[in-house]
């Protein structure tokens, strides 16, 4: 399979209140790879950007973002899993903008 740059951003606000994020941060931790938190506040699954397959989350005034290097297969089950975990876990629906 082929190892493509992926990246999308989700409407996962930056202002949310303290204990969406410990919910949300809960969420992360049960999807497929999890690494954890860096000091950066950046959130990395499977690997880390020196390594060849990764997925890194960050928060950004437009949403959070998701920045990957997997095959297309992989990163649109990865990112299905990511929206239902999330959506549940803040309990609306988590959808890319």
């Amino acid at each position: 399979m082929e190892i493509n740059e992926q990246e999308i951003t989700f409407n996962i606000r930056y202002d949310m209140h303290e204990e969406d994020w410990k919910d949300l941060v809960e969420a992360f931790k049960l999807l497929p790879g999890w690494i954890g938190i860096q000091k950066t506040g950046e959130f990395f699954w499977l690997g880390k950007e020196d390594d060849e397959v990764y997925i890194k989350g960050k928060i950004t005034f437009t949403g959070f973002v998701l920045e990957a290097n997997l095959s297309d297969i992989v990163w649109e089950a990865w990112v299905l899993n990511f929206k239902e975990k999330t959506s549940e876990a803040l309990g609306f629906e988590v959808f890319g903008i």
